[in-house]
């Protein structure tokens, strides 16, 4: 709907850079992403984003999805935690899905359980997550030289 145009064609707005998994590319392994991401190939794991996640016609995701604001017309098992989740037709959710606003198109379909909150109870879990995973200082390496390392 508001970010989509024509088909499957995405028009980013000003929430910058998109990541594209493209169909025929198979992940197993959650992602971390402080950009949009857009997915048409499948995926093993789970979704922790900042922005904007799209399940493109062809995607499939199987584990849990938190992001801003997600867009499926693909597949998804698994739960989703969003602030807005649209299911665009032939779309299709498995499992529970917690959002502020949620929109199900014609054809589009959820199996599960939702619920809709008010106010301010949805947390993106993003900069938590980030902070944990990526956050930490970098420890500096101590460089041996040849001799050093040789002597030991």
């Amino acid at each position: 709907m508001a970010i989509f145009t024509n088909g499957d064609k995405q028009s980013v707005g000003n929430s910058g850079n998109t990541s594209i998994i493209a169909q025929g590319t198979r992940i197993k392994g959650d992602i971390l992403s402080e950009c949009n991401l857009h997915i048409d190939g499948n995926l093993e794991g789970g979704i922790i984003a900042k922005n904007n996640v799209i399940i493109g016609k062809n995607g499939n995701v199987n584990g849990n999805i938190n992001t801003e604001h997600l867009v499926v017309s693909g597949k998804v098992m698994g739960s989703c935690t969003c602030n807005i989740i649209e299911i665009l037709p032939q779309g299709r959710i498995e499992g529970e899905i917690i959002a502020k606003e949620l929109i199900i198109e014609k054809t589009g379909e959820l199996v599960g359980q939702s619920i809709v909150h008010k106010g301010n109870e949805y947390k993106n879990v993003y900069d938590a997550e980030y902070k944990q995973s990526f956050g930490a200082p970098i420890k500096p390496i101590t460089l041996q030289n040849k001799e050093t390392i040789e002597s030991k």
